[in-house]
């Protein structure tokens, strides 16, 4: 018997896929942020959802009890289609709660997501510089520590601010600090 006629038959092991064990690049960094992104929607679908089929399940529960107690013909139907029916407003609830609110989700992430590489472009497009995917993913870190540095810079500013009006030497100052002016005037 010759045993190289085929492939091995797989014995219920499965491969890693070739995206996360990928050594390019940025690609791990990539798929968790898709990651974050998919738990995030899952959760706000869930929760619109859970929010929806409760909604629409009073609706339907009391839109049966008001036709029970209104028209006779409805009186007359079975246990089984007043719950059939209250039971479809449910799912009409679970449905269209998450779809919507999945759908609204989608547009803000793909927005935002266009504005920070749009600004990318235009700002790597000023150094010259190619706007790549490696390229981008380079300027939002630049981007974010730049940003997170100016916060730190501010907190450590206005705990200076409240140190000195705690100890009444200085009135409190309304402008921002002097760094941050410049970056103002320069925008």
């Amino acid at each position: 018997m010759d045993t190289e006629t085929g492939p091995a038959p797989r014995t219920g092991s499965t491969l890693p896929s070739a995206t996360t064990t990928s050594s390019l690049g940025g690609a791990p960094k990539r798929i968790r942020h898709r990651e974050d992104q998919i738990e995030s929607a899952y959760e706000v679908q869930r929760n619109a959802a859970i929010k929806g089929a409760a909604i629409w399940t009073l609706i339907g529960a009391t839109a049966c009890f008001w036709g029970h107690h209104l028209f006779p013909g409805f009186r007359r139907q079975t246990l089984a289609l007043k719950g059939f029916l209250t039971s479809g407003a449910t799912i009409f609830g679970f449905v269209t709660g998450a779809d919507t609110v999945l759908l609204s989700h989608e547009d803000q992430q793909r927005s935002s997501e266009n504005l920070i590489r749009n600004r990318a472009r235009a700002e790597l497009g000023q150094r010259g510089i190619v706007a790549s995917e490696a390229e981008i993913e380079k300027w939002k870190d630049a981007f974010i520590a730049k940003k997170l540095e100016e916060r730190r810079l501010r907190r450590l500013d206005l705990e200076r601010r409240q140190g000195q009006n705690a100890d009444g030497d200085a009135t409190p100052s309304l402008s921002p600090p002097p760094q941050q002016q410049d970056e103002e005037q320069q925008q």
